[in-house]
């Protein structure tokens, strides 16, 4: 079993998308806890795989002053994310050394959300009428099409780490890991219901880990 804090952020893959500017706008701490498994075919390398929970989320804002009437002026994002992952990876370990095996991995992550939330603020262009705010300042769950938020999302993770044997049945961990978000696209307002029509980009979610716990 493991806590892991993480620092995760969320990363458009273009820097603009036609007359639209997009970027990050900034990280967020949040926790990553679960059970794994090794399964070891040989004496140096195992599968490993589990079951964990992820609070991650990011910021992301967005310019277009060349807007049409009716079209997105800019906006920022503040998501609060949390999915339900499966990872399974390579693990190559070391033989013991003074009771310290040390290792490195590198697999897949399938992670299924389970709560979508956001702060936002979104100005509309309307030339009649003048420009139109629309806010959420308190986290906002985000009821509008499941597209809004991707249902399920695939990582690739790369960690190292070292194991120490306290006894023969349970060892301490602590492992440092890079979770890239490849696809899809995690986020896409067009989906929001009641919001002016817009995108975010290809946007990616990312996070570091540092990984502590135990191996019985």
């Amino acid at each position: 079993m493991y806590a892991s804090p993480t620092l995760s952020w969320m990363r458009p893959s273009a820097a603009k998308d036609g007359d639209q500017s997009q970027k990050s706008g900034g990280d967020k701490v949040g926790i990553t806890y679960g059970l794994m498994a090794d399964y070891n075919f040989t004496e140096n390398y195992t599968i490993a795989t589990g079951l964990q929970v992820n609070s991650a989320g990011g910021k992301i804002n967005t310019e277009n002053n060349k807007a049409a009437d009716l079209g997105v002026l800019k906006s920022s994002f503040n998501y609060t994310l949390q999915y339900l992952e499966i990872p399974v990876a390579l693990k190559l370990k070391t033989d013991p050394i003074h009771k310290f095996t040390f290792f490195g991995q590198v697999g897949l992550t399938l992670g299924f959300n389970i709560s979508k939330k956001a702060t936002y603020e979104l100005v509309q262009h309307r030339v009649a009428k003048g420009d139109t705010t629309y806010k959420a300042d308190a986290k906002e769950k985000i009821t509008g099409s499941v597209g809004a938020i991707a249902p399920i999302v695939f990582q690739m993770n790369i960690g190292i780490g070292t194991q120490y044997a306290i006894n023969k049945k349970m060892d301490a961990y602590v492992g440092f890991f890079f979770n890239n978000g490849f696809a899809p696209n995690i986020t896409d307002p067009t989906k929001y219901n009641g919001l002016p029509s817009f995108t975010d980009g290809n946007t990616r979610l990312n996070n570091f880990a540092l990984r502590l716990g135990f191996y019985f």
